[in-house]
Order: C-alpha cells, then structure tokens, then sequence
C-alpha cells in the first residue's frame, strides 16, 4: 500500500460534513498526513445567480455574478477555517482550498494540485432524475479519481 501523506477532505458544507472531517482526523493522524479541506462552489449555482441578476431581475442590478462568487468563496473559506479548529485536529497539518466549477473536476484538480494520496468524501442520495442518470459527484469521484476514494456512510444524528 501507498504511504499516505496528504488527504484530501470534500467538504460540501452541509449537515454531513462533520463526519467526514471526523473520520479525515482520523486517518491523518493514524498515517501521520496532512489535511487538505476543499469545497466546490457548484458552476450550476453560479448560472443560477447570472441567471437571476440578468433575466429574471430577482435581485438588485447592482449586484454582480463576479461579486456574488466572491462573497461565496470568502464565506466558504471561513466555514472551512472554522473546522479546521476543531479540537481533535490539533497538532495537524490543515490546508483549505475553495474553487468554483463542476465539483468532481475540481477536486480531481485539487487532489493533482496538492499530490492528495487518498479522497475522504461522503455519499447522499439524491432523487432528481439529473444525479439518477448521471450520477453524482461522489459516483463521478469513484470513476475517474486518480487516487483512492473512502465514502463515508452518512448518518443523520
């Protein structure tokens, strides 16, 4: 098996992310890695905004799509700093990385970017007919990742 010196943490940001930070904890500190925690800021929510700031004129021309991305980022950077204070990761090596695009393409970016030698990430399951028959990020992680992939199983508490 590989030496695992860098873990890649796909933080989405919603109710399930703490558990998969428990268990990137985990593994770093049982291999001695460092961590890298990486959120996507999904390319569809951004057409999303263009959408609503040039056509349906939901919000107020004065905002911009260029300013609306920055403000998620900035936002999404500070969440991911809030959990790299938590207290069981003390003493590791924590990096966080923030893009914006098709999530799974950027974290294959981002584990190539960093030489990440293992991908924590957790699964949900969605309904919509588009994940049905495309497949999620995770599904699109496990095919074309280039370095190991652990899901974790999610549970609501």
């Amino acid at each position: 098996m590989k030496n695992i010196q860098t873990i890649l943490a796909a933080c989405d940001m919603s109710p399930y992310t703490p558990q998969v930070l428990d268990y990137t904890i985990t593994a770093a500190k049982a291999f001695g890695a460092r961590i890298i925690l990486a959120n996507v800021i999904n390319q569809r929510d951004i057409e999303a905004i263009e959408y609503a700031v040039h056509k349906v004129l939901l919000v107020d021309k004065t905002v911009s799509t260029r300013d609306a991305v920055r403000r998620f980022v900035r936002d999404r950077e500070g969440a991911l700093q809030a959990l790299s204070h938590d207290p069981k990761a003390s003493g590791l090596a924590i990096k966080s990385v923030v893009k914006t695009g098709v999530p799974f393409q950027k974290l294959i970016e981002i584990v190539k970017a960093e030489q990440a030698d293992l991908v924590v990430m957790g699964t949900k399951g969605r309904t919509n007919l588009e994940e049905v028959l495309l497949g999620g990020t995770a599904a699109k992680m496990f095919r074309y990742c280039p370095v190991p992939v652990l899901s974790i199983r999610l549970h609501k508490k």
